[in-house]
């Protein structure tokens, strides 16, 4: 059996929820794992792992204006970096090194990957993230500055890996022959939901900002009802029921939604996907990863997207909701079973001392 190091980006829920259900099934398979975990994806894994998990220094965006500042973004990680360096150094040399793991598993956690690469441990890459350096892309020209920011930040979190395992929902071109695309996962919660339709869309904002532009734009719509999430209140302003946070109400909602509308997170793309949900989609600015995953989906027919919320394009967005849902052979559906089959292929071709429970 082998050990594994199971290290997790702490920004985004996808990648603690990936992490979940992959990670155990290293542990069903009888490997020994070591999970590594930043902010909410440490608070998550825990719940699940308990002492299994070590906290890890990790970056993280500042979103105090409604977007991803990046001037913000630098120097609030950078003030934090002196105390997170010293975090890490104690977790290498008191936990990575006694363990001498045979595996290292990074979902965009960067220091485990350098810690794998320096000290010849080989690695593995399982995000979304590196669709942007190691897929061919449809990009706009005017997008060129913000494209070469993100493609910079994705390739200076780590290089070196065996193989990057590629989460996507649609078909690309490979241009890195360490790549493989696989297809999103969900998790448990969501693949025991049955989808209905109870006649409402579900919002969440990812910022919880711009409340009265929200209640504004929505109410508009008098015969539509909007459950909102993001701004972690309960009240109720004409068609708009605001909702505390809840992973289980959520859920729920999602599952018996209209559509939704939201940020163009990957994670939230992939549970609309697997319940065959339409989608309005307002990627943050300054995450450039989001935009492609806006036009994506607008481009294979399964929603719209817009830079902010508008009047127009939720019009929009509603008129298109009895519309079917596409059968494009370039989606990649949510398909936990496939993605596994995926990684297992690449373990073997490896030659790694990993087996996993299929």
């Amino acid at each position: 059996m082998a050990r594994i190091i199971y290290a997790v980006a702490g920004e985004g829920f996808g990648h603690a929820s990936r992490a979940h259900l992959v990670g155990q099934r290293f542990l069903d398979a009888g490997h020994e794992v070591i999970f590594v975990a930043s902010h909410r994806a440490l608070l998550y894994l825990r719940q699940y792992y308990g002492a299994r998990v070590k906290e890890i220094f990790g970056l993280t965006f500042d979103y105090s204006k409604g977007y991803v500042d990046p001037a913000a973004t630098v120097w609030k990680n950078l003030t934090r970096f002196p105390q997170g360096h010293r975090l890490n150094r104690e977790l290498f040399e008191q936990v990575y090194k006694p363990f001498e793991p045979d595996l290292v598993v990074t979902d965009f956690e960067p220091f485990s990957a350098w810690w794998a690469w320096r000290n010849r441990v080989p690695f593995l890459s399982i995000d979304n993230e590196h669709l942007l350096t190691t897929c061919s892309l449809d990009h706009k020209l005017r997008d060129v500055f913000g494209r070469l920011n993100a493609t910079v930040v994705v390739r200076s979190h780590y290089f070196g890996a065996r193989a990057y395992v590629v989460t996507s929902f649609f078909r690309t071109p490979l241009r890195h022959r360490a790549a493989v695309l696989a297809p999103p996962i969900v998790r448990p919660a969501i693949a025991r939901l049955q989808p209905s339709d109870a006649g409402h869309i579900v919002v969440y904002s990812t910022t919880g900002t711009h409340e009265e532009q929200w209640r504004d734009v929505l109410g508009r719509f008098a015969r539509q009802k909007f459950h909102v999430y993001g701004f972690n209140k309960k009240a109720e302003y004409k068609n708009c029921i605001f909702k505390e946070a809840s992973t289980e109400g959520f859920a729920t909602d999602l599952a018996g939604a209209r559509g939704v509308i939201a940020s163009a997170g990957f994670s939230l793309i992939s549970e609309c996907l697997y319940l065959r949900k339409k989608m309005l989609l307002l990627p943050l600015a300054g995450q450039y990863e989001q935009l492609i995953n806006a036009r994506y989906v607008e481009k294979l027919g399964l929603g719209v997207w817009s830079k902010q919320i508008e009047e127009p394009v939720v019009a929009r967005f509603l008129d298109r909701l009895n519309e079917p849902m596409p059968q494009d052979d370039r989606i990649l559906w949510p398909d936990n079973e496939k993605f596994l089959e995926t990684l297992q292929g690449v373990l073997s071709r490896l030659d790694l001392p990993v087996q996993i429970g299929i």
